[in-house]
């Protein structure tokens, strides 16, 4: 969901007004650290990456055309930037769920099994093709249309929906061994 002042602090930053970026930078950076975090599977990358998209960002905002596509526009710009680290790198990435993820049950068995699947979902995650990856993140995490997501990745809605689906329907079959055997 968008803060009622986003647009005015959009329009504000791109005037070279600091406090107005700040408070746009305080509104995304956990969104952007998040989803590159889920597609490099490394913290630091991930800050490096979000660091970088958002100078990028100061740099050009006077370029944007219209204040209410700066989600959008961000998360583009946090796509690049994670593109050049990887084309840098090339790296495979090594994806990990975050620490402080809430578990699902109570009591040591719960917590056992809970410890238990967040690992076999890490694997799942892990294998999963980058292309789909973003996509599903983008869709999970930030929980963004696929018109959005569409536009972030440079892509068509529909390759964003079955993208998801994708990334989904491998979720499943690598999690399958592991939810029968339980």
């Amino acid at each position: 969901m968008r803060a009622p002042d986003e647009s005015t602090w959009v329009r504000q930053a791109a005037q070279g007004d600091r406090d107005a970026f700040a408070r746009l930078v305080d509104l995304y950076w956990d969104k952007v650290r998040r989803w590159l975090f889920g597609l490099t599977g490394k913290q630091h990358l991930a800050e490096d990456a979000a660091q970088e998209a958002f100078l990028r960002a100061w740099t050009n905002l006077p370029t944007l055309r219209e204040a209410a596509t700066f989600r959008v526009w961000l998360f583009k710009i946090a796509k690049h930037c994670w593109s050049d680290a990887r084309r840098r790198s090339n790296a495979h990435p090594n994806v990990a769920l975050p620490e402080e993820l809430p578990g699902s049950g109570t009591g040591p068995l719960s917590e056992i099994i809970g410890e238990e699947a967040h690992e076999q979902l890490e694997l799942a995650l892990a294998i999963l093709p980058s292309k789909y990856r973003a996509a599903y993140l983008l869709w999970t995490q930030e929980e963004l249309p696929y018109a959005e997501i569409a536009e972030i990745l440079g892509i068509t809605e529909e390759t964003a929906r079955w993208r998801v689906c994708k990334a989904r329907q491998n979720l499943v079959q690598a999690m399958t061994p592991y939810l029968q055997a339980m």
